[in-house]
């Protein structure tokens, strides 16, 4: 009898609670918060992850939306690691970025970037940025502004600008030619030739199968469920994976050489389409420790599928891979207003050890992208100290930009930097 009474007492209970509780509002109405039924989604959509990835483990996802969820898109990584087929969509997409990162025997920066995102019609979002003590940070030239043109089919860059596969998940070049501007005196332009060789030093992590399962769940369970809802998380996957290694190059800035072998990062994504109006706000951490230990880590909003999705990934001294568990940057907490954090601090885990992160920004710049300026990033290069082990890396703080492109971009506007880069 009693135990008839406590399951009566439990289900009125549960009753109560159903009509009594509130989903609790999303904060600046864009950040979800788990809702009174977050754990029973969470139970369910851990049933169907896990079931999916685990039915689906050998075999390739071809096509129809099969791709993510824990399912890969490529199950070749020859193939998976090239230029991919554009899709007939508008704004199909196939994206390459290289990040490198070191300090001298002074301690000051060294930094490369290098970004290639291919688009319908011969037509790509390219930039290059180089960072050098003494020098500043010294710019591609048309940026702000990323649109290039002349891309020739199945070819990562335009412009002087171009980034080529040589070994599957091996070996890429990198090259630059034209002119860059100095970001301390934009009037001051000079020409750079360089050539740079990407060796992989450990495997590639593949978001679709690899990122910690309980994050994707959680951000999935945080978000209200509808049929509309399912349509926009299948519609809106991006294949996405990243590795690490080193980049040794040669380059000439007016005819002065330089040689360096700095840690390196890039990443590969590519999907029907990528449509930046969707994207709220990112923020991702690149960085190369002193003691080997390399970091890939974000948390990302896009506010249609998951407005907080912890992510990321840990490659050890001796190559180990470990996926980010949990991340405690709170994106409304960090330049939530337009003006990214230039001095502060996070934690995450991966594998068993907690990382506590600490940031300094040495240089920051802003470009755009796509050609109507939907995404402004705010590239930050900085020194890292995380669990006392210094490193350096870059930081990119991603902002949905409603502003849309300005009719002139001009660099002989004396504001021009200070109002195209949001200079402070």
């Amino acid at each position: 009898m009693s135990l008839f009474l406590c399951i009566i007492a439990v289900i009125i209970f549960l009753l109560i609670y159903i009509y009594v509780a509130k989903d609790p509002k999303p904060i600046f109405g864009v950040y979800s918060q788990p809702g009174k039924w977050y754990y029973l989604k969470y139970a369910v959509f851990a049933l169907l992850y896990y079931y999916r990835k685990y039915s689906n483990k050998n075999r390739s996802a071809g096509k129809g939306g099969r791709a993510g969820q824990g399912v890969k898109a490529i199950t070749d990584p020859a193939h998976m690691d090239r230029p991919q087929p554009l899709s007939e969509h508008a704004k199909a997409f196939d994206a390459v970025f290289f990040i490198s990162a070191s300090r001298d025997e002074n301690g000051e920066g060294i930094y490369f970037i290098s970004g290639c995102e291919r688009r319908p019609m011969g037509m790509c979002n390219g930039l290059f940025y180089i960072g050098l003590p003494g020098k500043g940070l010294l710019c591609s030239k048309k940026l702000p502004d990323t649109v290039l043109f002349g891309a020739q089919v199945s070819e990562f860059g335009a412009e002087g600008i171009k980034m080529t596969p040589v070994e599957p998940m091996m070996r890429w070049n990198v090259t630059y030619k034209g002119q860059m501007w100095y970001q301390n005196d934009p009037s001051k332009q000079v020409d750079v030739v360089f050539e740079g060789e990407w060796t992989a030093t450990a495997d590639y992590f593949d978001y679709d199968t690899d990122l910690h399962a309980p994050a994707v769940i959680r951000s999935i369970a945080r978000e209200k469920w509808s049929r509309e809802y399912f349509e926009r998380l299948k519609t809106a996957h991006q294949s996405h994976y990243e590795q690490f290694g080193v980049m040794k190059c040669k380059f000439q800035i007016d005819n002065k050489s330089f040689m360096y072998s700095v840690p390196s990062f890039r990443d590969h994504s590519f999907g029907e389409k990528r449509d930046w109006s969707l994207m709220h706000r990112y923020a991702f951490h690149h960085i190369f420790l002193k003691n080997g230990i390399r970091i890939s880590v974000g948390v990302i909003n896009q506010t249609s599928t998951a407005s907080i999705f912890e992510v990321g990934m840990v490659t050890l001294a001796d190559g180990t891979l470990l996926p980010v568990k949990w991340v405690d940057l709170q994106l409304w907490q960090h330049g939530e207003g337009g003006l990214a954090p230039r001095d502060y601090a996070f934690r995450f885990q991966a594998g068993e050890q907690v990382y506590t992160v600490e940031v300094q920004v040495e240089h920051e710049s802003t470009h755009y992208v796509s050609d109507e300026w939907e995404a402004r990033m705010v590239e930050r290069f900085c020194r890292f100290t995380v669990n006392n082990v210094p490193g350096n890396g870059v930081s990119e703080f991603h902002y949905r930009h409603k502003d849309g492109r300005p009719e002139t971009v001009t660099k002989n506007d004396p504001d021009w930097y200070r109002r195209m880069c949001h200079k402070i």
